[in-house]
């Protein structure tokens, strides 16, 4: 059947008029645009895509182009979110969020479930790993893939499934959704028992400044922000806590790592600052002892937090039900008042 040729016919109406051509965007685009928005800034959002920044700029100027509206204020090399680029940002994050979701089900569907973890690299080497083949023994068919990152990781876009976390209250992730508050954490000098009994161990307060200290090198030299917070943990927090001035060591030996930090005062190299969150079972076993004994809250806590809809897979839920089994046993370890 012949097409009728409608260029005779009348112009359409007003109402005809205003009705605008579909357009579709180009999908390959709000990858970047997600990161830039979440991140606050072209360069950043490059570097986590592994893209030059002049590319990620075109991807979000091509994508204004077709939305049809300026989804970025430009401040000079700054950029914000425009009031259409948030409510289109937010559109795109569960957009993403549940196409990243459909993927996982379909790879989990096809090969062995795998919950995916991360911690501070201390958190695992101390607490985690030394304890995972326990749920290895009771769950053979599930892998496990352990991530140490010192900054946050990002559960929701990095495809993790949990993350124990050290954090202040005062941080929104504590409160974030999916997140469980665990415990407190203390800080007191500690030290191998061959240390006191070679007469190298400090036996009060006033012994400390003739020890050998040791500590984390980030409460010295990172940047500002960084080294406030490892400050809180080491001996700085500690005799902030007392409300006394810190004097100076015999000697610094410091590390990059706390974990670390803990083996050489295993070891019998000198005094260290204990984060007792990781070292409970250490000062249980007698591995390690506090001589001066004087525990202060370093105004941190230890969180679990799950990213949204992973409980809701098996191997998951058998994870963080055990994951809480065991920080419920690990609070309950006696070590004694300090």
């Amino acid at each position: 059947m012949q097409k009728s040729d409608d260029s005779g016919a009348r112009p359409p109406g007003p109402a005809a008029r205003a009705i605008p051509r579909s357009r579709q965007i180009d999908a390959g685009h709000l990858r970047g645009f997600e990161a830039a928005a979440r991140l606050g800034g072209f360069t950043a959002a490059a570097d986590a895509l592994a893209l030059t920044q002049s590319a990620l700029s075109r991807q979000i100027q091509t994508l204004e182009a077709q939305v049809g509206v300026p989804l970025f204020t430009r401040e000079g090399p700054r950029v914000r979110l425009s009031p259409a680029g948030e409510q289109f940002a937010a559109v795109v994050r569960q957009a993403l969020h549940q196409l990243d979701t459909a993927v996982e089900g379909l790879r989990a569907s096809q090969g062995r479930p795998r919950v995916q973890i991360t911690t501070f690299a201390s958190m695992a080497s101390q607490w985690l790993i030394p304890r995972l083949g326990e749920f290895q023994a009771i769950h053979p068919d599930i892998d496990i893939a352990v991530e140490t990152f010192d900054n946050l990781s990002d559960l929701e876009s990095g495809g993790l499934d949990l993350a124990i976390r050290r954090l202040r209250s005062d941080n929104p992730l504590a409160q974030a959704p999916g997140t469980t508050f665990l415990f407190g954490e203390e800080i007191t000098p500690v030290c191998s028992p061959a240390l006191a009994q070679s007469g190298r161990a400090p036996t009060g307060l006033e012994d400390l400044p003739r020890c050998v200290w040791i500590d984390d090198v980030r409460a010295h030299g990172a940047p500002p922000i960084a080294r406030a917070n490892m400050q809180a943990l080491s001996w700085g927090g500690w005799y902030a806590g007392l409300g006394l001035p810190q004097p100076e060591p015999q000697r610094w030996l410091r590390f990059n790592y706390t974990y670390q930090v803990i083996q050489a005062a295993v070891a019998g190299q000198g005094v260290a600052m204990g984060q007792i969150g990781l070292i409970r079972d250490l000062l249980a076993a007698g591995t390690l002892i506090a001589p001066v004994g004087r525990r202060v809250d370093a105004g941190y806590g230890y969180y679990l937090a799950t990213r949204a809809g992973s409980p809701q897979r098996p191997e998951v839920a058998a994870m963080l039900a055990w994951l809480q089994q065991q920080f419920t046993a690990w609070r309950e370890i006696d070590i004694g008042g300090g």
